[in-house]
């Protein structure tokens, strides 16, 4: 009987060792420029969910283009890409996950104009 419970515990640890989903580590920052946190840096952790989330801040012109004002880097459990308008201001929403600290890259690609 001990050998037999001794199997299944060995199972259990097996299934939890080998089968759990990994988490992903994400970059927190309140403010990210030419890839460098100014304000708040520091990391958050996404067990489940869609996971690293990026959001560039732009400001429209008066010669009529985006200029890029800063980016935000998050944890996000309901993260979407997407864009959303705000009267002359355009947030640029990129998620990803299952790679660590994911959203630091896509902060850093952010041209200073963008259309």
């Amino acid at each position: 009987m001990d050998k037999v419970l001794f199997v299944l515990l060995l199972l259990g640890a097996f299934h939890l060792v080998f089968f759990q989903a990994q988490a992903t580590v994400c970059m927190v920052c309140k403010s990210f420029k030419n890839g460098h946190c100014l304000k708040s840096k520091g990391n958050c952790t996404v067990d489940s969910g869609p996971g690293c989330r990026t959001r560039n801040f732009f400001t429209f012109t008066d010669t009529g283009g985006w200029f890029h004002y800063h980016t935000e880097l998050d944890c996000s459990y309901h993260c979407t890409s997407h864009n959303m308008y705000l009267g002359n201001v355009k947030i640029s929403t990129y998620c990803c996950k299952n790679q660590d600290l994911c959203n630091r890259d896509q902060g850093k690609l952010v041209n200073k104009n963008a259309h």
